[in-house]
Formats: C-alpha cells, structure tokens, sequence
C-alpha cells in the first residue's frame, strides 16, 4: 500500500513538472511565431525601434503598467506607432476574451493619468496646461492598430501600457485552475519619416528666396538668450507669385495648430517683411514658406513688423539655479547659488519695471520619474505676518504692505522657453496666451503663497518668469473677513466726497508707478509627495526596463496619487461587521473540534482547533489597515492559514479510510511535508488544493474497496452511509462551489464565511463514530468519557512480551 502511494506521489508531482514544462514550452512557441513575424515597413519611412512582447495588466496602480520607451529624431514628419495586442492561453481551460489595451503616449516624461477614474489632488498643475497625452485603445485580438502624429518634436516619448480599469470590487474572484490562464502580450514599433530637404540658415541674418523655389522649408539655431528675433524675408521674381504664408516652429516643423508665428503677405505688394518673434533660447527653429490663396483666417505678417507687446523684454533678465542633490530617486532642489547646505530656497528681488526670469534643469530619465513641487511667496513685514494690523489715516483703515505698496507679482512657468507675464494675470509667449501658474496679491492674505506640484516632470529646461505690477489707481481701501481681506476699489475712488459706510471715510491714497518686492521661491522633487503618501499607502519605485518611476501604494479603501482619496472606502461599520464575518464564522471549528475529541479523533481535532485559529488571526490582520489586527506577519498567518486548510482535508479522509494508525499516521506524516511543499510552492494553486485531496479520496475509496472485498461487509454503520456521509458529501460540494465559482471581491466577506461555516460542519458527518464501544449517539460522548482517568492519556504504551520475561 505505501509503495502504491509513493509512486501515485511521484507521478503526480511529475504531471505537474511536465504540465509546467508544457505551458512554458507553449509560451515560447507563441512568442517565437512573434518574433519571426516580420515588421512591415512604409514606404519612404525608417523603422526606430519595436518591442516584440510586452506583457500587459490590468491597472490597478503605477505597479501594473508597463512602459515603452520610442525616441524620435529631429526633421521627422510623420511618427507612425504600430501595436499588435493578442492573449496567450496558457492552459486548456476554457477560451481568453480579448481585453481593452489602453496606451497613453506622451513627450519627455511618462504620462500622468488616473485611470482608476480618481481626481488629482488640488495642488496638481492642470494636465491641460501640460503637452498633448495621445491615447489610443485596442483590443487584444492580434490586429494592427496605427497612430500617427504628424510633425512631433524630437526627444523621448514614453506610452502607458495596460488593460482598462475595472472596479475590483464587482469583479470575480477566481481560483487559479478552473479558469482559463491568460496572459496580454503587446507587439508595438515606430516608423518615422524624415524631411530631407530642410535648408540650413541664419536666425539673425534673414533669408532671400525666389518665389519658384516655394514651398520651402528651412531651419536655423537661436542663441543662449530671451531677446526677440527681427527675421527678414525677402521674396524675388515676384510677378507670378501668389500669395505666401510664413509659419516658425520652435524643434519641429510647424503645423496648423503647432508653431510660434504664423502670418500671410502678398510679395507683389511687398515683398520684404521684418517678422519679430520671440524664440527658444538655444533651439532649431524651423520655417515654413508656402504659397495660399484664402489669406482671410491669417494675420498680416505686417503686424509683426513693430510689436509693442514684446518692447518690455529689453529689461528681461535670466538667471541659472543651482541643483542641489539629496542622493535618492527623484530627491533634489534648485536655488540661488549659495554656501548654506541646509536651504535652497531663493530670495529673489523683483521690481516694476523688469522682467526676471529663473531656469534650471530637469534631466531624462533621471528626473522625470518624481514629483516637482514649486512654490512662491511675497516676503511681507514682520507687522503683516502679527494679525494684520492696519494703519490709521484721517479715520480710514488702510491695509498694508511692505512700507505700504499695493503691488501683485505674476508668474508664468514655461518649458524651453520664456514668456511675458501680463497685468490680467496670464501669460504671452508669441500668439499665444495661457493663465499664469502663480499670481501673488499683496492685498490678499490668502494670496500671497501659492503652491503646485507637477507629477511626473518633463525632462527639459525650465523657466520661472516673474513680473510686478504696481496698484496705479488712486482708491480708499475697503475690507473684510474681519480685516484679513483688502481690496482696492477704484470705482469708489472717482466719487469725491461720498460718506463711505461703517470705519471707512472718504480718504484717497495715490497709486504707484514703481513698486519692488521680495519673492520667496522653492523648487523641490522628490519621490511620490515629499516621500510619503497620506499616510495611507507606501511609497514605491516601479522599473521597467531600466526606465524607473515612483507611485502610491494605497491601503484598502484609499486612492488617488497620494492615497488621501477615500471617497470609495466603506464605512467603518461596515467594515468591521465584514473582519468579525470572517474570523467569527470560524468559531463553527469549535463544533468540528467537539465531535473529534468525542469520537476519539485527537489528531484530527488538533488540526481542526489549527485551522480555525490561523484562518481567524489572518483575516483579522488581512482586514482594513482601520479595523486590523495582526499577531504576526501576515505572510506568516496566510500560509499557516492555507497549509491547516487543505491539511484539514487531508487528515479527514485518512481517518474515514479503513487503514491501520500505523499506516494512517506514516500517510499523515507524508502528507504534511507534500503539503507543506505545495503550499510554499503557490498556495494559490487549484493544484495545491487538488492533488493532497485527490490522493486522499482514492486511499479512502481503494481502503473500502479492499475491505469490503475481504469481509464483505460495510465497515461502518448503515446509518453512516446513508444519511451521514451523504449530507457530509453535500455540505462540501456546496462549499466548493461557493469557494471557486461564486466569490466576488464585493460578496467575498459573505460567501467566504459560508465556506468557513459549512466546511466546519461538515467534519461532524464525514467522521466515522468507529472508536468508540458500543453505539452512543454520535454527537454525544460516551456515558463513561469523562471517567477516565487522566493518567491514562500520558501512560506509556505496553512492552511487548520477550523470551526472557515468559514463565
């Protein structure tokens, strides 16, 4: 019998080596047939790189995305992405449906998104404030999908790669083995196409052209500074010639919706023009000059002759911040060059009539993976910063600031570039204007510190321009909020002499043409936010490939980029009637404990109390970081958990087989150290679970095949057979397939408790009542239990007889 159970081990233990070997060979055959299927490639186009099989997953954090890394060349006019999506069907259960792959594509540093449909926190800078994120979607039914972005700026663009998300908690729990084994694999390469004829010539000196020669294209590099470019364009031989748009881009050639200036002018009426703009210091910028017919949606490209709104940057100033590194992924700082070791935060002095502008560098690869903190403040008095306290002029309060100027300090944020900060509040680069990152008001306590934090920062030069502008209006000054609010009205100003209401009189103050200020600055990175993440998750480092990134962790219940997000956690409550679900539905065992300490089973009954006692402590401590409770590890208890379960089984068939206590505790011995190998080995594993339990049930059904052939007669009372075994029988089947088939993440406190609960009963009809004399009532103890004497359980077993002790 013990060789028939060896060799059923041995094999057993081989069909899954060989069912391992074949699903990995199987992988290999998949991928194979991948990298052999050749890429196709367009005409006129070059191939930069491909990736044959990347894996995908489903999001459920920056942990489960893959990341795919294409660099893009300078002259490029088209970028073509290819992706190929399929799944791999690892096993032969059941069929693979096709998933939505989503990518997210994105210049000089990875995209910031939240696909798990959280907002970002309030600080974050607007993403529509940020480069353009291309997303597309596919399935993973192994067709082509194409992406094309037209003129892209040369650099490293990075794609998200992973399988939309869905919300855990209405998604199925599934038991590894019954299921069909899926695995989404991603094919994807890039194809770019040049622009060959692009002449090379001088941003400064202008250009001369015959107009045959139109379209062109040309490119030229700027010098290392802010100050606007005069570029003349001379157009020759101009009897023929139709009417020309002039188009600059800064790193790529311009588009409809890309580019910097974009004007139209007839050549037959003048066919010289001055065309000022302001650059990217130390960049190509490429010109575009093609004829057109319609010039009605263009602008003159006389209106850029003499532009008054870029005169302010003749007083524009720029200066270079020192990095200061902190030794960590994503940790530096940028300030003035100073010898303090401690503080890079800057003091920097700004007037009315300049412009003042801060850059520092943001590295590839190195840099990008963190958070860039970025914040701002106007240094007051010491008086401002004590309550507020305002002064007394002819019975008007006045509100002050430093040495009682009225100012505001706008501040713009741009990459490779400047740009002007303007008195609305927003910016102007060329034709374009966007709202400002910061505007600081000396008139509003609330407004004087500003903070943003960009996640994942774009590799690239950064600049901080600033500007200050001056209260000009002549005004009484109103507050509010209990005096911690001042506002200038200037409409109450041109009513001379009106009584105004409450403290205030009828006293004007003269505005001012020259105002300066103190501007308290820090730039900061660091990975996740300042290394931590509310306090609700861990700060971690995904790398992929040798591209790493920081994100969040989150604890149960938490979400969003920090994890301060719980509008989806369960109420507290809630969440504690779920823990005492699961742990207390294990106090049933008790009745299962009961029953094996009557009937005689001491060893079932100790793996019995085992069980109960690991399942308890591990969902106790696998609960909610709020309602937890962990003794140990939770690893530990998990295992412990899964060893005693499947054990539980084992332990039960033995002692319902017909077999001897020295067969059946050599089976229970062989039995531990298989279970405990495949638990270690995947406790997760239908295997793990299936194999000791198929063993069991063929020793029970062999042991009654072979008594009953040798007595035959039934070993057990008719009873058993006919009402015990077979509720027994029905209770487990009705926990199984609640355990694999009927689990969500949703219902899993409940339909997991019935599973404890009905596991733990069945044990009371599966035992045979065999051990005992006579025929007790099986769930009661024998009239003479508690009569024997304790000794007797620690008496040594009896020496056998020997020649020498025989009369």
């Amino acid at each position: 019998m013990r060789v028939y159970f060896l060799l059923l081990c041995v094999y057993s233990v081989a069909s899954v080596s060989d069912k391992e070997s074949e699903l990995e060979s199987k992988r290999r055959t998949v991928l194979e047939q991948l990298t052999k299927t050749r890429t196709v490639l367009l005409d006129g186009y070059h191939l930069v790189t491909r990736q044959i099989a990347t894996d995908v997953h489903m999001f459920r954090s920056y942990r489960t995305v893959s990341v795919i890394f294409y660099p893009i060349m300078r002259d490029v006019t088209d970028a073509r992405f290819t992706f190929q999506s399929e799944e791999l069907h690892l096993n032969n259960i059941g069929s693979c449906e096709p998933q939505d792959v989503v990518i997210n594509i994105k210049r000089a540093s990875y995209p910031a998104v939240n696909p798990d449909g959280y907002d970002f926190p309030k600080d974050f800078l607007d993403p529509a404030s940020r480069d353009k994120i291309h997303t597309i979607e596919i399935y993973s039914d192994g067709k082509n999908r194409t992406h094309s972005i037209k003129n892209p700026r040369p650099g490293n663009w990075y794609a998200l790669v992973y399988i939309k998300w869905e919300d855990p908690r209405t998604q199925k729990v599934e038991q590894q083995g019954l299921v069909a084994d899926c695995n989404t694999i991603l094919y994807t390469d890039l194809q770019v196409k040049r622009e060959d004829e692009i002449e090379l010539i001088d941003c400064y000196n202008g250009l001369t052209i015959d107009s045959a020669d139109i379209p062109a294209n040309f490119k030229c590099m700027s010098l290392d500074n802010a100050s606007p470019i005069s570029f003349n364009i001379t157009v020759t031989n101009t009897s023929n010639s139709s009417n020309i748009l002039f188009r600059v881009q800064a790193l790529s050639l311009p588009t409809e919706d890309e580019h910097l200036i974009t004007c139209a002018f007839d050549p037959k009426l003048n066919n010289i023009q001055t065309i000022t703009f302001i650059p990217n210091p130390i960049s190509w910028h490429y010109i575009q000059v093609e004829p057109i017919q319609n010039t009605s949606k263009y602008a003159d490209c006389e209106s850029y002759y003499y532009r008054t709104d870029i005169e302010e940057t003749d007083n524009h100033t720029v200066l270079d911040l020192m990095r200061d590194d902190k030794g960590r992924f994503f940790t530096f700082e940028y300030g003035l060059p100073t010898t303090d070791v401690q503080d890079a935060t800057s003091l920097i002095n700004i007037t009315s009539n300049e412009i003042k502008s801060v850059r520092f560098k943001v590295n590839q690869f190195i840099d990008i993976g963190g958070n860039l903190a970025i914040e701002a403040s106007l240094l007051m008095s010491l008086k401002y910063y004590m309550g507020y306290r305002r002064e007394m002029k002819k019975g008007a309060l006045l509100g002050f600031t430093q040495e009682n100027q009225f100012y505001r300090a706008v501040i713009c944020l741009d990459i490779g570039h400047t740009s002007i900060p303007l008195e609305t509040g927003h910016c102007k680069y060329n034709d374009k204007v966007k709202p400002a990152l910061f505007v600081l008001n000396s008139t509003d306590s609330e407004s004087i510190y500003e903070k943003t934090i960009i996640p994942y920062p774009d590799s690239g030069t950064w600049y901080l321009t600033s500007r200050l502008f001056c209260d000009e209006v002549v005004c009484p000054c109103r507050t509010s909020h209990n005096g911690t609010k001042y506002y200038v009205d200037a409409e109450a100003a041109d009513k001379e002499g009106e009584n105004l209401s409450g403290e205030f009189t009828n006293y004007t103050r003269e505005g001012e043409t020259n105002c300066n200020a103190t501007l308290v600055l820090s730039i900061s990175s660091t990975s996740c936010l300042n290394g931590r993440c509310s306090n609700h998750g861990n700060c971690l480092l995904n790398t992929f490939g040798g591209l790493v990134m920081s994100f969040c962790s989150c604890s149960a219940g938490y979400g969003g980029w920090d994890c301060s997000d719980d509008s989806r956690m369960d109420s507290r409550m809630y969440m504690l009637i779920a823990v005492l679900l699961l742990t207390l539905s294990n106090l049933l065992f008790f009745v299962s404990i009961y029953v094996a300490i009557i009937r005689l089973y001491y060893t079932e009954a100790m793996m019995y109390a085992f069980t109960m006692v690991f399942s308890t402590f591990y969902h106790a401590c696998d609960a909610p970081a709020q309602v937890a409770y962990c003794i140990t590890r939770g690893n530990i208890l998990q295992f412990g958990d899964f060893y005693c379960g499947i054990m539980s089984f084992w332990v039960t068939l033995l002692a319902m087989s017909v077999i001897g206590d020295k067969l059946r505790s050599s089976f229970q011995l062989i039995g531990a150290i298989v279970i405990a190998l495949l638990t270690t080995w995947n406790m997760h594993s239908f295997v793990a679970f299936m194999l000791p339990v198929a063993v069991g049930v063929f020793v029970l059904l062999l042991s009654w095949f072979l008594d009953y052939r040798k007595t035959r007669s039934m070993s057990y009372h008719r009873s058993y057979y006919t009402r015990h075994l077979p509720f027994g029988i029905a209770l487990v089947s009705v926990g199984l397939i609640c355990y694999a088939f009927l689990q969500t993440e949703q219902n899993y406190k409940i339909i997991h408790s019935i599973w404890h609960a009905i596991i733990a009963l069945s044990v009371v009809f599966l035992l045979p009542d065999v051990k005992r004399e006579g025929s007790p009532n099986p769930f009661l103890p024998s009239s003479n239990y508690c009569k024997l004497p304790f000794r007797r359980i620690f008496s040594r077993s009896p020496a056998p007889a020997t020649p020498g002790n025989q009369s």
